[in-house]
């Protein structure tokens, strides 16, 4: 099959995901907004508001490179895994990466990527919606495994089996991105934060 056919078949994976409730534009817009206050209001200063926006990027790579994996993994192996056991290996990444020195290891290799602006207000603003971004692919490559995973789904994610696993991937990622721009457009007026 061309990659055309997966391009159509993730596009309506994806479409299908986002028409869930907690994906409406209002709820989504209220969610980022609410984690980028809490986040603000837990430090002192717009540098340890930085640091926290880097840290938590950090995870959310990680986060979405170990789903990634597992959807590779899927794929190499032509089997479809419980949801549950999805789950428990997502829930089990925050363990590994606290247990780990991964966190110190890896932020100084994303501080370019998310410290940027000439002052530290752009800086602020810049690595908000850095994480925003990085948070809204990850949330919709978690919810295309999901839907990916579902036994109901089966008949039809059995396609994707017909492909590299890395062409797979790449192609989910590039329709999370593209989404992810969309929706940050629509809703990036309502993600300043007041101080």
């Amino acid at each position: 099959m061309s990659k055309e056919i997966l391009s159509k078949q993730t596009a309506g994976v994806l479409s299908a995901v986002i028409n869930q409730p907690h994906w409406k534009k209002d709820a989504l817009s209220q969610r980022v907004i609410q984690v980028l206050t809490e986040m603000k209001q837990a430090v002192d200063s717009q540098e340890a508001h930085l640091e926290t926006l880097l840290r938590n990027v950090t995870f959310l790579i990680e986060n979405t490179n170990r789903a990634k994996a597992f959807l590779k993994h899927c794929i190499n192996e032509e089997k479809f895994v419980p949801q549950e056991t999805f789950h428990t290996f997502m829930l089990d990444v925050p363990r590994q990466v606290n247990e780990s020195n991964f966190l110190a290891e890896n932020m100084p290799r994303f501080k370019e990527m998310v410290y940027k602006g000439s002052t530290k207000e752009e800086q602020v603003a810049h690595a908000e919606l850095v994480y925003c971004n990085i948070r809204l692919v990850n949330d919709l490559l978690i919810d295309f495994i999901g839907t990916f995973l579902q036994p109901n789904n089966k008949d039809f994610m059995i396609h994707f089996m017909e492909y590299a696993s890395d062409v797979v991937v790449d192609t989910v990622m590039h329709h999370c991105q593209s989404i992810s721009n969309l929706i940050l457009k629509e809703i990036n007026q309502n993600i300043k934060i007041e101080d």
